[in-house]
């Protein structure tokens, strides 16, 4: 019997037996022509065939599905307490931040206050137009009663500008009229000073009463209007400082050197000693006034 009839024996129910028994008959199977015809094949050739064409006998025997016994699962019991703390809502606190890292308070606004708007250049000419009128007023008048200017009184036409100056910037022509009132004012005094005296050589030292002395008259003039404490003090220290270059100049040139072969009288002996004088004075009030800030 080939492999094929006994697969399909073993596997074919009984009822299907019976009905093919009945017909076994005209089964081609029983028929000797066709048991010529089928190809017989050893066990030895199916061997190394695939499972497929495997003998049966070979596959071993299924095993028996064994009985699950399902032991009953013992659920760990949960505190009560573990319950609750998981259903109450978790609250975050605030972690208080390092004052280093902490981020800087932003500056409180600064207002700044309004400032009048700087006269531009209507002050200046204004002021020159008034110097102007003044200047020919008093040419015309010199013309007019034939007073002689021209041996000691020309100065004044440099003094009377200067001086108009001063006064239309105290009044309210600012700086553009004040600090050149200064200069020209004590310029046109050095010259009615030389011209009278004749002390020319003087002006080696006597440049300082024009700048910063001039310069630091005019800022005076214009603060004392103002009320600028700043700009009064600026004014003040200038004035100071051409003073002081005057006194050293006067020193060097007509005590020591004698340039201009005049006698000064006493003040010209004393120059050197109210120099000194000066000087450490000086050096007194500011060695007062850094010992008051250090105690500050």
């Amino acid at each position: 019997m080939s492999k094929r009839k006994r697969a399909s024996l073993g596997k074919t129910p009984a009822g299907a037996d019976q009905k093919s028994a009945g017909e076994g008959a005209a089964s081609p199977a029983d028929d000797p022509a066709a048991k010529e015809d089928m190809a017989h094949v050893s066990p030895d050739l199916l061997a190394g065939s695939p499972d497929i064409f495997a003998p049966k006998w070979n596959d071993p025997p299924a095993a028996e599905p064994s009985e699950v016994v399902s032991e009953p699962v013992v659920s760990e019991t949960v505190p009560e307490t573990a319950i609750e703390k998981a259903s109450e809502p978790v609250v975050a606190e605030p972690v208080e931040s390092s004052p280093i890292f902490a981020p800087a308070a932003p500056p409180p606004p600064v207002f700044q206050k309004p400032q009048a708007e700087p006269r531009r250049g209507g002050g200046s000419s204004a002021a020159l137009g008034i110097v102007l009128v003044v200047v020919g007023l008093f040419a015309l008048a010199v013309v007019l009663f034939g007073i002689d200017l021209t041996q000691y009184g020309w100065p004044l036409f440099v003094i009377i500008p200067g001086l108009t100056l001063l006064v239309v910037g105290f009044v309210g022509g600012g700086q553009g009229a004040s600090i050149p009132g200064g200069i020209v004012t004590m310029l046109g005094l050095l010259l009615a000073y030389s011209n009278s005296t004749g002390d020319w050589p003087s002006w080696a030292f006597a440049w300082s009463l024009i700048v910063p002395f001039g310069v630091g008259l005019g800022m005076y003039l214009m603060a004392l209007r103002d009320r600028d404490l700043v700009a009064l003090k600026r004014g003040r220290t200038l004035m100071f400082v051409g003073l002081l270059i005057f006194m050293i100049g006067f020193v060097l040139f007509e005590s020591i050197l004698g340039i201009s072969d005049m006698d000064y009288g006493v003040f010209g002996k004393a120059a050197l000693p109210g120099l000194l004088v000066v000087i450490g004075i000086i050096l007194l009030v500011r060695s007062v006034q850094r010992s008051r800030r250090a105690n500050i």
